[in-house]
């Protein structure tokens, strides 16, 4: 494949309804189709739009006074095999057209914050369970994953983290060493220049396309996507950014990544996995935490 059209959605969910927020993704899944996508990227949990179980769970997910609200969102999480996945597996054969789908998944032990890739056949292709769960909020209630994934689609690797490890380098830098070409990032959080330019830098020193999807609100929505191509043939500096939307606005965006160019970009240009230098990495897989970042509950 030459070119790869990404639709990002950037429409808002039904708070904790899964039943509706699966209609509303069929519903756009069949938009993004009309438009000639080859493969659609949902906002994080669009199961549940990411709403929390109570009022203040975002800061206090423990708050006495509401197990019983707690135990229905984590009761609400979807199963791999159940109708919300059978149905958006069903339209995305029927379209020929791929889909990265978000929910809170049900696991054996704690849900989890999880983005699966599904193919133009239908069948899934990635898994992948959140790594940096956001364990200073609401995602204490849940299980963070364990690894980073790359699946192959249309010829394409590509791999998905969700949106707190886009904070983190080395996210996107595995991803990267796993062989991923197009990172997806479902998303839901406010936007600002700094989180930007953090998918931009991701994109740039990894040599590798990014797209993002996010719920539309003020301050937040800003669904966008990034080259990893920063310099053209004469190495003068070009703007990466290759669509971005405003925060408020619901709408559909295609992003179109240039296979060709960026793969002959990786070939020749310095960074990625070009001069890396592990041997000095050793630190990085430390579980040592030190002041000023402890943390205490």
């Amino acid at each position: 494949m030459d070119k790869l059209k990404i639709a990002m959605v950037q429409q808002k969910a039904v708070p904790n309804d899964k039943h509706a927020n699966l209609q509303l993704a069929v519903q756009y899944v069949l938009e993004a189709s009309r438009m000639g996508a080859d493969l659609v990227l949902f906002p994080e949990m669009w199961s549940n739009g990411y709403a929390p179980p109570f009022d203040g769970a975002f800061d206090n997910p423990l708050c006495t006074g509401f197990d019983k609200e707690r135990a229905i969102w984590l009761e609400d999480a979807v199963e791999i095999d159940s109708e919300y996945v059978l149905e958006l597996k069903k339209i995305a054969r029927e379209l020929h057209i791929g889909i990265c789908a978000t929910y809170l998944s049900k696991t054996t032990s704690k849900p989890q914050n999880t983005a699966i890739i599904i193919d133009r056949d239908g069948e899934v292709i990635l898994e992948y369970a959140k790594v940096h769960t956001c364990d200073f909020s609401l995602e204490k209630l849940l299980q963070n994953g364990d690894e980073f994934k790359v699946c192959e689609f249309d010829g394409v690797q590509i791999g998905t983290m969700i949106c707190y490890d886009r904070e983190f380098p080395e996210s996107a830098r595995i991803l990267m060493l796993k062989g991923a070409e197009i990172i997806l990032v479902p998303n839901a959080c406010d936007i600002n220049p700094a989180r930007k330019n953090q998918l931009s830098s991701r994109a740039f020193e990894n040599m590798v396309g990014i797209a993002m999807a996010n719920y539309p609100a003020e301050n937040w929505g800003q669904s966008c996507a990034f080259s990893p191509i920063v310099f053209d043939k004469e190495g003068k500096y070009l703007d990466n950014t290759i669509i971005e939307a405003a925060d408020v606005l619901e709408q559909i965006l295609i992003a179109e990544f240039d296979l060709d160019e960026i793969r002959d970009y990786r070939k020749s240009e310095t960074w990625g996995n070009a001069y890396r230098k592990p041997q000095a990495y050793m630190d990085l897989v430390s579980s040592e935490v030190k002041e000023p970042f402890v943390r205490t509950e």
